[in-house]
């Protein structure tokens, strides 16, 4: 198996993180000329659309922590693993507050002033 992706094929990972991350795809509006900082948002508005799936695939990535936690503290007994899921749990449910946040503030705001 090669480790260089081919020419036209992504790599896993970078699929794996453009799948999970939905951050890269937002402009900033903190800079630039009030003109620019406007297209940014209005760019942010247009891919507010897909912050709910992103939302749902974090939320999953969310209760499957906290299952895998609650199954290795009562199934298998083992505290220091079922610490650490529900340390990640907590981590994801982070991101899902800030996605949430984020496409609420999107929907609520129609344009940057």
């Amino acid at each position: 198996m090669d480790r260089i992706a081919r020419p036209g094929q992504e790599a896993y990972w970078h699929l794996l993180y453009r799948y999970l991350w939905p951050f890269a795809y937002f402009r900033d509006v903190t800079r630039g000329s009030l003109l620019e900082r406007q297209q940014n948002y209005r760019h942010n508005r247009r891919m507010g659309t897909h912050l709910p799936g992103f939302i749902a695939k974090w939320a999953c990535l969310t209760l499957f922590f906290f299952v895998l936690g609650i199954l290795c503290e009562e199934l298998l007994e083992v505290v220091l693993p079922a610490a650490c899921c529900f340390v990640t749990g907590t981590w994801t449910l982070t991101i899902v507050i800030q996605l949430a946040v984020a496409w609420l503030w999107l929907r609520r705001f129609p344009e940057l002033r």
